[in-house]
């Protein structure tokens, strides 16, 4: 098995920096997980450390690296978790020690200012509507609020392209990064200077634009010495984890329908072209093209929640999952709202989670049940505006941690009313980078054709259409709680 060329891949996630040799045949080995921790300094805030990215991806490479050494390891690439905008001045420093993350909603009142500012200009409209997850809207804020935060800075990174520049000392961003920033021009694939400066930043800041298959630079010696990788290693652009997770799920053809569960849950109909619709976001794609897509900011990031308030984090995500698998569908009149940390689009920052219906009859099972149900039911309402405008998906292929659990497939298949696939590798986001990889150092003519021959699949998940007819009666009854909910969220936020 040593023989087998293999790609060191790493993926910063929102709770974790995940490591893993992934080879020729598509597996993932030695796989390492090192968690850091998410900063909310106030309501709908989420800030992380850069530094504890690069500390726990040097963690989880040496732990990498001891199940099975780097002799078959023939280069190295990321993906990460997006729009956390990363600024460094001219020696390479952290200008700010945090980065706020994706679902940070402190830039919600700058993102309908932008959208003025935008129209005013007469600028194009960008691709996706503005919301307080884009990088540029996010820096939009920092040039009203920090404004000497973005006077010291060089360059902007994301979180990959960081651990990147600490791997190289090489500066350079990917189309699937820049695509999604709200400072990009998605027709002609390239930076928006006019963008840039209507929120306020200098374009110099903005870095070279690579393919995902590129190489940025080859692993220096201060790298080598903090990850005990050789030397020379070539890095290669990689891409967000979102694209990297539908690559590596082997969603490469227009129509198919990727479902990528883990700390968000991000339902998407892939494109050849950006679907343009103020309720409708667009992610670019590693292997070409676009993702018409909706999110639940807390999908597994709400399972953790539960896990932890409920029942003090004391059983596996596992066991939870089997105690919720006993409670019937609905979990006997019992709904969750998982809007922990809002809505991008929808009711904005303001939403909030709630439990609805709870009775002195209902116990820890209903109520995981009713998180995993809510996480679904919620994005059934968010990806309503895509269907409206594509067809429905005959499958759905389901890839990530949420994968991971055969009641949370079961209820997406009976909620949407199709089958649900599964890849045999977990780790959609490593195979993804892997796939990179491998085509960028000619493998593979393509990351289309790794993705291709590196990934299997699971037997399908079929709806039952009994739980289907009750998930749409389910279905109806949250769309109108969902729309009751702006004045309660109104009354609760006088209170914090």
């Amino acid at each position: 098995m040593r023989d087998i060329p293999e790609i060191l891949t790493i993926d910063i996630g929102t709770g974790s920096v995940r490591t893993g040799r992934v080879g020729l045949d598509g597996r993932v080995r030695a796989l390492h997980a090192v968690a850091h921790r998410t900063h909310h300094p106030q309501h709908g805030w989420a800030e992380q450390s850069p530094e504890d990215w690069w500390t726990s991806a040097c963690e989880a490479i040496r732990r990498t690296l001891a199940d099975g050494g780097a002799g078959s390891i023939i280069g190295i690439a990321c993906c990460g978790q997006m729009h956390a905008p990363v600024l460094i001045d001219r020696a390479g420093d952290l200008v700010r020690p945090t980065s706020p993350l994706w679902n940070d909603k402190r830039a919600a009142g700058t993102a309908a200012e932008l959208t003025c500012r935008i129209r005013a200009a007469h600028l194009p409209e960008p691709v996706n509507p503005p919301t307080s997850a884009w990088p540029g809207v996010k820096l939009a804020w920092s040039a009203a609020h920090e404004p000497d935060i973005l006077a010291r800075s060089r360059w902007l990174l994301m979180p990959k392209d960081w651990i990147n520049f600490r791997l190289t000392g090489e500066v350079a961003m990917d189309w699937t990064e820049a695509g999604g920033s709200f400072l990009s021009d998605a027709d002609r694939g390239d930076w928006s200077a006019g963008l840039a400066q209507l929120a306020g930043i200098d374009p110099a800041i903005l870095p070279p634009l690579l393919p995902s298959t590129q190489c940025v630079g080859t692993l220096s010696e201060a790298a080598a010495a903090a990850t005990g990788l050789p030397r020379g290693l070539p890095v290669l652009a990689g891409a967000g984890d979102f694209p990297a997770a539908i690559l590596g799920s082997g969603a490469t053809r227009p129509g198919t329908v990727s479902d990528i569960t883990g700390t968000s849950f991000l339902l998407t109909c892939l494109r050849a072209e950006p679907l343009r619709d103020p309720q409708i976001m667009n992610v670019a794609l590693a292997s070409g093209g676009w993702g018409a897509f909706a999110v639940v900011d807390a999908a597994g990031d709400a399972i953790r929640w539960a896990s932890r308030s409920l029942d003090r984090g004391l059983h596996s995500y596992e066991q939870l999952s089997q105690e919720a698998s006993g409670v019937l569908p609905g979990a006997e009149g019992l709904m969750f709202l998982p809007y922990l940390t809002g809505e991008r689009l929808g009711q904005g920052a303001s939403s909030r989670g709630a439990f609805l219906g709870l009775t002195a009859h209902h116990g820890p099972a209903h109520l995981h049940r009713a998180v995993m149900e809510g996480v679904i039911l919620a994005m059934n309402e968010a990806f309503a505006p895509i269907l409206a405008q594509t067809r429905r998906p005959e499958a759905i292929i389901s890839a990530a941690g949420g994968a991971r659990s055969d009641l949370w497939l079961s209820i997406k298949a009976d909620v949407f009313g199709c089958p649900v696939i599964a890849p045999e590798e977990h780790e959609a986001g490593l195979i993804g980078a892997a796939c990179l990889g491998f085509a960028g150092l000619e493998y593979f003519p393509d990351a289309t054709a790794a993705a291709q021959a590196l990934v299997r699949y699971r037997p399908p998940v079929q709806p039952d259409p009994a739980r289907h007819a009750r998930y749409q009666m389910l279905s109806a009854a949250f769309r109108e709680i969902r729309r009751q909910m702006p004045h309660i969220n109104s009354a609760l936020s006088l209170l914090s």
